[in-house]
C-alpha cells in the first residue's frame, strides 16, 4: 500500500477507529432501546406488526413460536439475518433472552454466535445491564471486549452511576474496555466529570489519550497542528504511537521526508524509531538519501542509524551496501557496524555464512552477538560453527565465552561438563570458561562448584574461581552455606569472598554478623573489607548505621563508618545537617580535615 493510499485510508477511518464497536451498539439500540423508539412515536409491538404488515422481507417464522438460533442463520444475507434476530428479540422477556443465551453458546459457526451474542446482550442490557454483565463470563476472550461494549454503552445511558460501580468491581483489562465504553458513549458529559469517571476506573491515561486523539482528528487536514496537539498534551508521548504514526502518515503527504526531522524532535527512542519505519518503509533508499543530505550532523546520524537498522532488519546485504557509499568515512563505518550488529541479531546464521561482507572492524563483535543468538537455542550446534569463522577473526575465544556462559545460563551442568570435557588443565581458556560456567552452577549444586573452583588454579590477582561462586551463592543461593565454605577460600581469593558475603548479609539485616567476619582476616586486610561493607551499610540503610554508630566495636570502625555516611549523603541526602554534624564527632582530627578539604 503506497502512502497516498494510505493517507485516504486514514483519513476515512481515524476518528471512526477512536469509537471502534459503537456502530453495533448504536444499531442494537435503535432496535432495542424503548426509549429512543418512544422518542419517535413507535413502540416496539409497533415495529414488530407493521414489519409483518408490511410484506417485508421478514420470514413467517418470526410470527410464530421462537425457533432454534440455527433455524434462524438458515438466511443467506447477513442483513436478513440481523434484522430477523432483531424483530425477534424486540418482543423477548428477561426469561425469554435467558433462553435465547442458552442457544447462542451452542451454535457451531462462530460468526452465527457472535451475530446472536451481540443482539441478546444488547437487548438484555436495556432491561437488566447487570445480568447481561454476568452473562459474559460465557463468552470467548477475542469476544469479549466488544461485548463489554455493547453492555456498558447501554448502561452508562441508562444509570451512569451503576455502571460506573459496577465497572470498578471488574478486572483491570475488562474495566479499561468499560472505561472506553462508557466514555465514548457519554461524551454529552463535560471534561471534568469524564475525566472524574476515568479516575475511578484507573483509566486516566485512556481518557487523556481519547481526548487527544479526538483532538487530533479534528484537526487532520493540518497535521502541524495535531502533531502539536499530542506533543503538548498530558500524556507520555509513548503512550500516542498509533495516534503520531497516523498523523506522521498525513504530514508526510504534504512535507516529503521532512516530517522525519519533525519525528526526530521527539526525543523517544522507542516511538522515535517506529515512527520513522512507519514513514520509510515503502521507500527506505529514498529516506536514507535524504538523511545524508541533512545538515545538522547529529540529526543526519542519529536518521541514518534508524534507517539502516530497519533495512538491515529486511535485507542487510544492500543496507551494507548502500552504507559503505556514506560520507564522511566515519559515519560510513558506524552505519556498517548498524547493519552487521542487527543482521546478527535478526538472521545470525545468514551473517555467519557472509562474514566476509562485513568490514573487519565490525566482524568479531558482530559474530559475538550472532552466536549468543545461536546458543540460546542450540549451544553444541554454535560451537560447532565456530570453525567456520575463524579464517575471517583469527582468535575466536571471546564467542566461545559468550556461547559457553549463555548455555550456563540454560543448563549450567551441561555447559559446566563441556568445558571440562573439551579443555587441558594447562589451557589459558578453561578458567575464563570456567569463571563464567561455575557460578550458574553454583546455584544449583553450590558444593560442587565450590569443589570444582577449588581444584584450578589459585590467581595472585583475588580473582580465584572460589570468589566468584562464594559470591553467587551469597546473592542468588544459600548464604549460610557460603558462610561455612568461607575458611576453605584459599589466601589469595580470601579478601574479596569475605567481602561479598559480608555485604551480602548487611542486605539482610545482619549487619552485626557482617562485621564479626572481618576479624577472620589478616589485620593488612581488615581497613578494606570494613571500609566495603561499612560503605553498603551506608548506601543501603543510612539511618540504621547512623543509630548504631555508638555501638560499633571499635573507634577505627566508627571513623570508617562515619567517612561512609558523609560520603553517601552528599549524593542521597537522607540525614539531616545537624545528624551529619553527630557523625563528623565520630571521625579522627585526620579524618575530619580531609573531609572537609
Amino acid at each position: 500500500m503506497t502512502l497516498s493510499r494510505r493517507n485516504f485510508s486514514f483519513a476515512v477511518t481515524f476518528a471512526a477507529g477512536l469509537t471502534l464497536g459503537i456502530i453495533v451498539v448504536v444499531a442494537i439500540q435503535s432496535f432495542s432501546t424503548r426509549q429512543e423508539r418512544q422518542s419517535q412515536g413507535i413502540t416496539q409491538r409497533d415495529v414488530h406488526q407493521s414489519s409483518i404488515k408490511r410484506g417485508a422481507n421478514i420470514p413467517a417464522e418470526a410470527n410464530v413460536e421462537i425457533e432454534k438460533l440455527q433455524e434462524l442463520f438458515r438466511r443467506p444475507s447477513t442483513v436478513d439475518q440481523y434484522r430477523l434476530l432483531y424483530t425477534t428479540m424486540s418482543l423477548a422477556t428477561e426469561a425469554e433472552l435467558n433462553n435465547w443465551w442458552n442457544q447462542a453458546q451452542i451454535v457451531e459457526r462462530e460468526s452465527h454466535r457472535g451475530i446472536a451474542q451481540q443482539v441478546i446482550i444488547g437487548k438484555l442490557a436495556a432491561i437488566n445491564p447487570k445480568k447481561a454483565l454476568g452473562y459474559l463470563d460465557d463468552v470467548s476472550k477475542f469476544q469479549i471486549d466488544a461485548l463489554l461494549n455493547i453492555v456498558f454503552s447501554e448502561w452508562s445511558v441508562l444509570r451512569l452511576d451503576e455502571a460506573v460501580e459496577a465497572a470498578t468491581k471488574l478486572p483491570r483489562p475488562r474495566r479499561n474496555a468499560a472505561l472506553l465504553a462508557i466514555l465514548e458513549t457519554r461524551d454529552d458529559l463535560p471534561d471534568n466529570e469524564r475525566l472524574s469517571i476515568a479516575k475511578q476506573l484507573d483509566g486516566e491515561e485512556s481518557y487523556l489519550n481519547m481526548v487527544s486523539d479526538t483532538q487530533a482528528a479534528h484537526l487532520i487536514a493540518k497535521p502541524e497542528e495535531s502533531w502539536s496537539i499530542l506533543r503538548n498534551d498530558d500524556l507520555e508521548d509513548s503512550l500516542q504511537s498509533e495516534s503520531f504514526a497516523k498523523v506522521a502518515t498525513v504530514w508526510y503527504e504534504e512535507i516529503g521526508f521532512e516530517v522525519l526531522v519533525k519525528i526526530h524532535e521527539l526525543g523517544l527512542f522507542g516511538i522515535r524509531d517506529e515512527l520513522v519505519y512507519v514513514i520509510t518503509r515503502d521507500n527506505i533508499e529514498g529516506a536514507l538519501n535524504y538523511a545524508q543530505g541533512l545538515l545538522d550532523e547529529n540529526v543526519r546520524e542519529s536518521l541514518s542509524k534508524i534507517i539502516i537498522r530497519d533495512w538491515a532488519r529486511t535485507d542487510a546485504q544492500a543496507a551494507l551496501a548502500a552504507a559503505s557509499s556514506f560520507e564522511p568515512s566515519s559515519l560510513a563505518s558506524d552505519l556498517e557496524g548498524e547493519v552487521a550488529i542487527t543482521w546478527a541479531r535478526v538472521k545470525p546464521i545468514e551473517l555467519i555464512e557472509n562474514i566476509e561482507r562485513v568490514p573487519g572492524i565490525s566482524r568479531l563483535w558482530s559474530l559475538e552477538t550472532a552466536f549468543i543468538r545461536i546458543a540460546r537455542n542450540d549451544p553444541p550446534k554454535a560451537i560447532s560453527m565456530l570453525s567456520s569463522v575463524e579464517n575471517f577473526v583469527g582468535n575466536t575465544s571471546s564467542i566461545l565465552t559468550g556461547v559457553v556462559e549463555t548455555w550456563a545460563q540454560q543448563q549450567p551442568n551441561a555447559a559446566t561438563d563441556w568445558v571440562l570435557n573439551h579443555s587441558a588443565n594447562e589451557d589459558p581458556d578453561r578458567q575464563q570458561l570456567l569463571g563464567r560456567v561455575l557460578p550458574y552452577l553454583a546455584e544449583q549444586n553450590p558444593v560442587q562448584a565450590f569443589e570444582l573452583a577449588l581444584e584450578e588454579p589459585d590467581p595472585k590477582d583475588g580473582r580465584g574461581l572460589e570468589r566468584s561462586v562464594i559470591q553467587r551463592m551469597a546473592y542468588y543461593g544459600d548464604i549460610e552455606l557460603a558462610k561455612k565454605l568461607l575458611p576453605r577460600v584459599r589466601e589469595n581469593s580470601k579478601s574479596p569472598s569475605y567481602i561479598a558475603v559480608a555485604t551480602a548479609m548487611v542486605d539482610l539485616d545482619q549487619t552485626s554478623e557482617a562485621l564479626e567476619l572481618g576479624k577472620e582476616l589478616k589485620e593488612s586486610e581488615q581497613q578494606s573489607f570494613f571500609q566495603q561493607v561499612l560503605s553498603r551499610w551506608a548506601l543501603r540503610k543510612p539511618k540504621n548505621l547512623y543509630e548504631s554508630l555508638k555501638n560499633l566495636s571499635s573507634k577505627n570502625i566508627q571513623d570508617y563508618a562515619a567517612e561512609q555516611l558523609i560520603y553517601w549523603n552528599r549524593y542521597y541526602p537522607i540525614l539531616t545537617d545537624d545528624q551529619i554534624d553527630h557523625v563528623r564527632s565520630f571521625l579522627t582530627p585526620d579524618d575530619e580535615a580531609g573531609i572537609k578539604r
